[in-house]
C-alpha cells in the first residue's frame, strides 16, 4: 500500500489548486475555450471546497 507523500490538508490542496487557477485566469494569453476550461475548474473546487466545509 503506497503511503501518501503530500502532507497537506484536503483543504490546502484545494485552496492551493484554486489559488493556482485564479493565477491562471488572469493571464493575457488564454484562449476562450482555455479561460472557460479554468473557470470550470474553479467552479469544481469551489464546490469540494464547500463540500468539506458542511
Amino acid at each position: 500500500m503506497p503511503v501518501p507523500t503530500d502532507l497537506r490538508s484536503p483543504r490546502q490542496r484545494i485552496a492551493d489548486q484554486l489559488a493556482a487557477a485564479n493565477r491562471q485566469l488572469i493571464q493575457q494569453t488564454l484562449s476562450r475555450p482555455q479561460r472557460r476550461a479554468v473557470a470550470d475548474r474553479i467552479h469544481d473546487l469551489t464546490e469540494q471546497a464547500r463540500r468539506l466545509d458542511a
